[in-house]
């Protein structure tokens, strides 16, 4: 290959890519923050209903493992200067891994669920410790949502007026959203650990 020929082959490749670089790069070329403060860490899920925050965590921050009976804590903070009523619909559900001969995956499993009303004082702040009766599966992705609960036109009308649900069509629940995620499959065991415990 001649000389000539590789300069206007490099030639034509460099100016191709700094074509490409700036027509595709919106921001500025630089490497550093300029002072800006790092991105805030990304904030434990709050579900919102009817002006109170409801978040859930486990009781005492514990991790949670397979055949356990999970405890959680419900904190409902009320955000307005009125009393607050509203209903929290409190489910868990856990999937097993996919069979590696399946092109289908599985589909979640109801653990537990239950229903919990809300009622709270001006500015108040309650921690409700709740007790799940069932063990956690082995091996699973366990989730564990928070959701207004669904209304139907009887539940509607049987409801007491202070936790009167909100009716939608379709049956879809007004907002709902995935408080905690964790899997209880057994941590991967190394040759070396094995050999260690013989």
């Amino acid at each position: 290959m001649k000389t000539k020929s590789l300069t206007t082959i490099v030639s034509v490749a460099l100016a191709t890519a700094s074509l490409t670089v700036m027509t595709f790069w919106s921001g500025e070329l630089n490497a550093g923050l300029d002072g800006e403060k790092p991105a805030a860490q990304i904030a434990k899920p709050k579900l919102l209903a009817h002006g109170i925050e409801i978040t859930l965590a486990t009781a005492d921050g514990r991790t949670l493992r397979a055949g356990e009976a999970p405890t959680f804590d419900l904190t409902a903070i009320n955000t307005t200067d009125q009393a607050a009523t509203a209903e929290v619909r409190i489910a868990m559900t856990a999937t097993s891994p996919t069979d590696r001969m399946s092109r289908v995956p599985r589909l979640p499993a109801a653990l537990w669920q239950q229903q919990q009303p809300l009622v709270l004082q001006p500015n108040e702040t309650k921690v409700i410790r709740l007790a799940v009766p069932a063990k956690l599966p082995a091996n699973s992705m366990v989730a564990v949502s928070l959701a207004e609960p669904i209304a139907t036109p009887a539940t509607a009308e049987a409801a007491k007026p202070e936790l009167r649900r909100v009716q939608h069509p379709g049956g879809t629940p007004p907002s709902g959203i995935v408080a905690l995620n964790f899997s209880t499959a057994a941590p991967a065991v190394s040759p070396t650990q094995t050999a260690a415990a013989n």
